[in-house]
């Protein structure tokens, strides 16, 4: 799932990704797969990566999926980036013989993170979310601005996110 940005199996953005087969993965091991993104939007932004509805949940505990997305702001309709999604499944994996997880890719005016705009995710930010924490839209402690992978939810998703750039900055 996608929100602000498309994402693609061609460089020339031609056919639209909607799921990704990662086959047969053994324990240790890692599987690449290299996606075009590009903002369609009409405003400049970042990109949060974030996963889902893992199916069995106890695969979240030892499969990952990582990005080598560098902290960019994506300009509307340029070139969209080369981006290689890495799943990786842990030595001490058990009894999983199937799995299934969604995959969402986020545009965002602000830095990952950022809660409160000002460039940088520091100890600010984490107070911001968590004085929003469990709110969901239409909530009056709901902060947009807290729910870092907009899904309408601040939860523990956003947290993850935030201590994934915490102490980072965009300047």
């Amino acid at each position: 799932m996608t929100e602000g940005v498309r994402v693609y199996q061609d460089s020339s953005c031609t056919v639209e990704l909607t799921h990704i087969n990662w086959g047969t993965l053994t324990p240790g091991s890692a599987r690449a797969c290299v996606v075009y993104i590009r903002n369609e939007g009409q405003e400049p932004m970042y990109l949060i990566l974030s996963t889902e509805n893992w199916d069995p949940l106890m695969a979240s505990d030892r499969i990952t999926l990582e990005w080598d997305y560098i902290e960019q702001r994506m300009k509307p309709w340029e070139d969209p980036l080369r981006i290689t999604l890495t799943l990786s499944v842990s030595r001490d994996i058990e009894r999983i013989s199937s799995f299934n997880f969604e995959i969402h890719i986020t545009g965002s005016d602000r830095f990952p993170g950022d809660a409160n705009g000002d460039g940088r995710v520091n100890v600010i930010d984490l107070i911001i979310i968590g004085n929003a924490l469990w709110s969901t839209l239409g909530n009056p402690n709901y902060d947009p601005y807290a729910d870092l992978n907009g899904d309408g939810m601040v939860d523990a998703i956003d947290v993850i996110v935030l201590g994934k750039y915490l102490f980072k900055t965009s300047l």
